[in-house]
């Protein structure tokens, strides 16, 4: 499967030729590097290639390893680029490398912390051993809708909030938008799944963490690997399964290869903060910061509601790809919820007993998702206070 997904590079914005953007934004995007950039000193090499000639400061740099195509990319990226450039006077240039052109998830996130990337995301479930009480986001049969998910997971993660104290400050990491993906799936290449004995014996492609538990927890063997590397894992037979959302098949083209899944399992969610290293973020003046800072949130708006209409879109399209979907009965789902509810406490003991406060974070999320639940559920007039 191409790193790129086929996509056709994006030319540079302001300061290069053939621009295709507006004041204050650019995007200075290279076809995929077939090896693996190796180390910081690599990727600082590349970055220096597409630094502006403009006046002022050098543009900060963004990377992911995520196709222009993936909805991580057109609900966030494009939006918070877009954002950054429209909101007020001077300009905030960003340069920025999709598709892992330079490296991984976890290569993005140590360049990120080395200080050769500026913005980046920094998912708990490719990072569980720095960023361990943050796949508290994973753990399934919390909150079954990406709105409500990512503001809880925003409110642990904003200046006040224990996750940005006790794993992301001590970083020099800074979030300033999140994507949540919940009600996992499993999704299988030849083998249908109703009942956790299916699981047996199977392989599971997994995001690792939390993620890792869940699929253990039911039965199955948990395989950790990027998304990107789904595809070719399970055309090869490497894998029997995944552990996906419906909303991540079609990027990624699975529903040519996968043949079952389950609908109403809700077997754990997938989270992404998008961080800007600190001290790229105390470079900035106030009126850049600020404006990183709202179109950082208005990123966050956009991508939870995609997300929610990126799930029933891409359902639809595996139903017209072939893939069968067996709909779990309430009976079923509890059994199913018999093996998966208790990993929750699970996990938090296991936190607990290695001196990091596992019981205290999952009780401020769980809390935060039921704030957020009943906000949803509460018409906006009465939110307002007004009658």
């Amino acid at each position: 499967m191409p790193e790129n997904d086929g996509v056709p590079p994006r030319r540079r914005g302001p300061g290069g030729p053939s621009s295709t953007h507006g004041p204050g934004r650019r995007a200075c995007v290279r076809r995929p590097a077939r090896a693996a950039l190796a180390g910081a000193a690599a990727a600082v090499a590349v970055l220096s290639g597409c630094a502006g000639s403009g006046p002022g400061a050098a543009p900060l740099t963004l990377a992911d390893s995520y196709a222009t195509t993936h909805m991580f990319a057109r609900y966030g990226v494009e939006g918070f680029l877009e954002d950054v450039a429209a909101q007020g006077p001077g300009e905030t240039e960003i340069d920025y490398f999709p598709s892992g052109q330079l490296g991984g998830p976890r290569d993005i996130a140590d360049l990120t912390q080395a200080g050769a990337i500026d913005i980046a995301p920094a998912a708990p479930a490719y990072l569980s051993d720095q960023l361990p009480l943050s796949s508290v986001t994973d753990l399934p049969g919390l909150a079954e809708d990406s709105c409500t998910a990512s503001a809880a997971f925003w409110d642990l993660l904003d200046e006040d909030g224990i996750l940005y104290r006790e794993e992301y400050e001590p970083r020099g990491l800074r979030p300033l938008w999140v994507a949540v993906i919940p009600s996992y799936e499993i999704m299988t290449v030849s083998t249908p799944v109703r009942k956790p004995a299916d699981l047996d014996g199977l392989t599971i492609r997994s995001s690792g963490g939390a993620m890792d538990t869940n699929v253990e927890g039911l039965g199955g063997a948990p395989v950790s690997m990027p998304a990107a590397d789904a595809y070719e894992a399970l055309s090869r037979h490497t894998v029997d399964g995944i552990s996906f959302p419906y909303a991540s098949v079609t990027p990624y083209r699975l529903e040519e290869v996968l043949g079952y899944s389950t609908k109403g399992l809700n077997a754990g969610s997938f989270a992404i903060p998008y961080v800007i290293a600190e001290d790229a973020w105390q470079q900035l003046p106030a009126e850049q910061q600020e404006r990183i800072r709202t179109a950082g949130e208005q990123a966050s708006d956009r991508l939870c509601a995609g997300i929610e209409e990126e799930n029933p879109a891409s359902e639809q399209l595996m139903r017209d790809a072939g893939v069968e979907f067996t709909e779990l009965t309430p009976e079923e789902q509890e059994e199913f919820a018999a093996r998966l509810d208790p990993l929750r406490a699970e996990w938090a003991d296991a936190m607990d007993a290695a001196g990091r406060p596992g019981t205290e974070v999952l009780t401020a999320y769980e809390s935060a998702v039921q704030a957020h639940s009943a906000d949803a559920d509460t018409p906006a007039d009465e939110r307002s206070g007004e009658k």
